[in-house]
């Protein structure tokens, strides 16, 4: 692939507004996914759905503020746009209530939808808009849609209960990459009785299940990622005020995402990834002001 490209990737599930105490900010993996590749230099889209509402409308005001093509986005007249009550704990991690029966548990495949997936070079998905069977079949029959070249990319998401072996199977299955978080990593190594080693889960996930790439978060201790051939690890030295961890991974997928595209080495890529994410860490924001960190 070209470096001057401009690549096409989206989003795909739940955006929704993080309501912090009296303060609400625009939200949802993938639509902040969409918002870093975005800024990261890609053609970012999102496909979701927002209510017939007050709410629904200032979401799709502000995704097209952030250069997001919003066509893709569902107004729903029967379920109202999603909210997500957020409580930060004393290091600044986060914990969820999350609004039940949302605009985004109904999302809806069209011809639309399958135009837009078609042209992908990159889609992020993870598994709390599948908490829904409406929204798991539409989001199935995007990630069919797309091109076999299209990037995959499986961002794991645990979110309260709405998850289970079969949607985590069924999801890495569709998926050509992997990414979770170290309690998500020991979770589906439960699920898949292999190794708590991360080298060798890593290893079983991309043989077993033919994938590009996989990638292990670790908070503050960095971050590892292996493909077929190559495995490496990167620990950011940064000392930073962490504000809020909201965010800061969906902005890695989507700078590991640009860097993967770009044909970057996985050293690079990890780094670059790392050190976004930890500027995300240092606002409140899970989307902050357009950031200088580049990837190409």
């Amino acid at each position: 692939m070209s470096k001057n490209k401009t690549y096409k990737v989206a989003g795909l599930g739940e955006v929704l507004w993080d309501v912090f105490f009296d303060n609400q900010k625009l939200g949802g993996a993938p639509a902040n996914f969409a918002a870093h590749a975005q800024q990261l230099g890609a053609k970012s889209y999102l496909l979701s759905a927002v209510g017939k509402d007050l709410l629904g409308q200032k979401a799709v005001d502000q995704l097209i503020l952030l250069g997001i093509d919003t066509s893709g986005v569902q107004f729903n007249r029967f379920s109202p746009t999603g909210r997500v009550i957020v409580s930060l704990d004393s290091i600044g991690n986060p914990a969820y209530k999350i609004d039940v029966n949302s605009a985004w548990d109904h999302i809806q495949f069209n011809t639309l939808q399958a135009k837009i997936a078609k042209r992908l070079d990159a889609i992020c998905f993870g598994t709390l808009a599948q908490r829904s069977p409406n929204s798991k079949n539409t989001i199935f029959k995007i990630l069919r849609a797309t091109p076999p070249s299209c990037l995959r990319v499986f961002d794991v998401n645990f979110r309260q209960n709405y998850y289970h072996p079969k949607i985590i199977e069924q999801n890495l299955n569709i998926a050509n990459a992997v990414k979770m978080n170290e309690e998500e990593f020991l979770e589906i190594g439960k699920m898949f009785s292999f190794s708590k080693n991360h080298k060798k889960g890593l290893r079983f996930l991309i043989n077993e299940f033919d994938l590009k790439f996989g990638i292990i978060t670790l908070g503050e201790k960095g971050a590892l990622m292996a493909s077929k051939d190559h495995f490496c690890s990167y620990s950011t030295k940064k000392k930073i005020e962490i504000k809020s961890t909201v965010g800061a991974g969906d902005a890695f997928t989507a700078a590991t995402v640009m860097g993967w595209l770009n044909q970057n080495p996985l050293d690079q890529i990890i780094q670059k990834a790392t050190d976004l994410a930890t500027f995300v860490c240092s606002h409140l924001e899970a989307v902050p002001v357009k950031q200088k960190i580049k990837i190409q």
